[in-house]
């Protein structure tokens, strides 16, 4: 069946949404600032240390400095350059199609982003571990909405893609490759561009951050929060001292002749709904083995996050649990924070000099959680904070009269960006980060990058073996 043409089948009740009733501002206004592309390099990198490189035409980038001269894909149109991208999240799919206009000025050729379509849906791709057919057919609306988005006539000379993240990794990986033989079948029905089906993937987390420049001193650290993974990211210099590097996850890029030595790792089970169960007592990812409740405890899990008389359901992936309160006190701030510090220390998160040194860039759920808490307003997508800030706001939302009704877990979630950011990290309470939605008007994506990134291949990737 080709299922970006027929929605009737399956038995899928995923529809496209614009928001979730516990996260209104959550996944589906983000996901990974990923750079094992050339794009957010270009949209976000190169903003973020040379504001004045962009022209004022907007989003407009100049392919021949950066990425080397643009080149006409076989078969399109001139001028015209379309390209779909699918980010398969933990908690829910998106879909982009980019349309590119090619440029040819006294300044060489350049690329403008004309256009971007998309459409979103919950949840993601890993909740349907035990029907990994409705995984395929959950992702069809939004197949069928990139067809309708690209003319027909350059269909078969657009490059379609699709990355799952955090979700799939923490699946066994039976099921995750289960998923994923669905998902692929799907894409190769598609009239797009798909030379090789097996680049439809589960993304490594080592894919999935990293800003700079050609300077490491002018380079910026990423940290970006997802559901089920944290990343982090940043440049070492070519004389760093490595003896405080406590995880070894060194990769080395070229970009045209420059190359970088880059710092990545993504903590598996250290996203903000992992870090939800592993502080209720249940570890899953790099955390699996930790677990201080036992499984044989059933669904409930308990917590001094939330007052006594508390219960609630809650969904994490395949599973609903139920969440039960243990707090006696009027205020849970300090049981809960000792409950969140003793999950973040099991981390090994890196505590490196050159990192705090950074600037530093914090995106999805830092941005969602401070939104939820009234720290950043609806109508900003920026704003310069330090980690105390979300530990005063937790001092306010841990008392039982002030608990959020429609972000219950928001005392926890405040908690655990504080301690991760301060106790995991290393960084001082009143260190500055700039936490943050949109650069240029634009949602910062790993999806934009991959688009860019079939404009030009020279552009490499590889782990550094110490």
């Amino acid at each position: 069946m080709n299922r970006c043409r027929n929605q009737t089948g399956g038995s899928t009740t995923t529809t496209a949404t614009s928001a979730t009733a516990e996260e209104p501002h959550g996944y589906l206004r983000r996901r990974n600032v990923v750079m094992a592309t050339v794009g957010v390099v270009l949209l976000a990198a190169l903003y973020s240390v040379h504001p004045g490189y962009y022209s004022a035409r907007g989003s407009s980038v100049d392919v021949e400095s950066v990425t080397g001269p643009a080149t006409q894909r076989q078969d399109q149109p001139s001028g015209d350059l379309y390209s779909v991208v699918f980010d398969a999240g933990s908690t829910g799919s998106r879909m982009f199609v980019f349309h590119f206009k090619l440029k040819d000025d006294r300044e060489g050729e350049s690329v403008l982003l004309e256009r971007e379509v998309f459409e979103a849906i919950e949840p993601g791709i890993s909740s349907y571990a035990k029907t990994p057919s409705e995984a395929a057919d959950s992702l069809a609306p939004l197949l069928q909405k990139a067809v309708s988005s690209v003319p027909v006539g350059q269909q078969n000379a657009t490059l379609i893609t699709l990355k799952a993240t955090a979700g799939l990794r923490l699946l066994p990986k039976e099921k995750g490759d289960q998923i994923m033989a669905e998902v692929r079948d799907l894409m190769k029905s598609s009239p797009f561009l798909l030379p090789d089906p097996s680049k439809i993937m589960v993304m490594g987390g080592e894919e999935e951050d990293v800003l700079w420049d050609s300077d490491p001193d002018n380079t910026v650290a990423t940290f970006d929060l997802g559901g089920g993974s944290m990343q982090v990211t940043f440049e070492l210099s070519d004389n760093a001292n490595l003896s405080d590097v406590q995880v070894r996850e060194l990769y080395k890029l070229k970009l045209l002749q420059a190359y970088f030595l880059v710092f990545t790792y993504s903590y598996l089970g250290s996203g903000l709904k992992s870090g939800r169960l592993g502080i209720m007592g249940r570890g899953e990812g790099h955390f699996a083995g930790l677990s201080e409740q036992a499984e044989d405890d059933g669904n409930v899990l308990l917590s001094p996050c939330f007052p006594a008389e508390f219960n609630t359901t809650w969904r994490h992936g395949e599973h609903i649990f139920l969440v039960k309160g243990t707090s006696t006190s009027s205020s849970g701030l300090k049981l809960c924070k000792q409950a969140v510090d003793n999950f973040v220390h099991k981390g090994s998160f890196i505590k490196n000099k050159q990192l705090h040194q950074r600037e530093l860039h914090l995106f999805s759920y830092y941005f969602d959680v401070a939104r939820w808490a009234g720290l950043i307003p609806e109508s900003a997508t920026h704003k310069l904070m330090t980690p105390a800030d979300f530990l005063q706001a937790a001092e306010h939302y841990c008392v039982k009269e002030n608990m959020s009704e429609a972000y219950p877990f928001l005392c926890m979630d405040l908690l655990y960006i504080y301690s991760m950011l301060t106790e995991g990290f290393g960084l001082a309470p009143d260190r500055q980060c700039h936490v943050e939605q949109k650069i240029l008007g634009r949602e910062v994506s790993w999806s934009l990058g991959a688009a860019l990134s079939t404009l030009s291949q020279r552009f490499t990737f590889s782990a550094v073996y110490l």
